[in-house]
């Protein structure tokens, strides 16, 4: 899923089910690991098995020696779902040599263009991402990503459609950034924080300083709701320019006061 192709069985829920059922148990064979995540009474043909526990492999949340599954040796607690997110979020830039990390940074870095298309696994949208990538993405790995996109935040998904917005995610990353509340950053430093988790959201190049419509509408979001402050000053270089918008804030950001993420 994160290292090699995308694939759909792999979903968040049933991985962090295997992360928890791992926890549980003081090591597990894994012929039991299956048992208890394919019952034999309900699965029976397809199995998802195999690419779920890759993906747990994929992520450290799981090591695999002589048929023995174990937590990883360094592997925090994760009590909730929402642990889970943040933990994936935090490990992402270890994976940005795979499909999926390379093809959310482009889907999105399209901007206004992914509104060309009726949904993600449209045959000219495929194309698009496929050239992008250079490699060849199908139907079925699209699928796949579009679940762990939802999950991870990075924007909203209307049956097939993708809309960019990455207010869940950058609510995470706040969090890994371990701001300061009430304290005041310029915007150069408050990149330069962000893109230690959060580069996947951004162009290759960001000599330009333009943010994408998925990051200017969270921050935009983060700003309404009081969570952080958006601040316009003076000062050239430190600029970032947010995506247009027509009623929402759009003056080029020089600083940013965070307030603390609301749960």
């Amino acid at each position: 899923m994160f290292i090699g192709n995308m694939v759909t069985e792999a979903i968040p829920a049933r991985v962090f089910a295997l992360y928890k059922i791992v926890e549980s148990k003081k090591g597990i064979s894994r012929s039991e690991l299956r048992g208890l995540m394919e019952p034999k009474e309900i699965y029976e043909g397809t199995s998802y098995f195999s690419a779920i526990m890759k993906a747990a492999e994929e992520l450290k949340l799981i090591e695999n020696k002589d048929n023995v599954v174990n937590l990883s040796d360094d592997m925090e607690r994760l009590k909730t779902i929402e642990d889970f997110r943040r933990y994936v979020i935090s490990i992402l830039p270890d994976l940005s040599d795979g499909q999926f990390w390379r093809c959310t940074n482009i889907i999105v870095n399209m901007n206004e263009k992914i509104y060309e298309y009726s949904a993600i696994p449209d045959s000219n949208m495929l194309k698009y991402v496929s050239e992008k990538l250079g490699q060849t993405v199908n139907a079925p790995m699209i699928r796949g990503w579009r679940f762990w996109s939802q999950f991870l935040g990075f924007g909203l998904m209307n049956d097939m459609v993708f809309l960019p917005n990455a207010y869940v995610y950058l609510k995470d990353v706040l969090r890994l950034m371990n701001l300061e509340k009430k304290q005041e950053y310029t915007m150069s430093d408050f990149m330069a924080r962000f893109m230690q988790y959060g580069r996947i959201m951004l162009p290759a190049s960001t000599s330009e300083k333009n943010l994408n419509i998925a990051m200017s509408s969270a921050l935009r979001e983060l700003h309404d709701n009081g969570e952080i402050v958006l601040k316009s000053g003076s000062d050239q270089e430190m600029k970032w320019i947010l995506y247009p918008s027509k009623e929402l804030f759009n003056q080029p950001v020089s600083s940013v006061v965070y307030k603390g993420v609301k749960a």
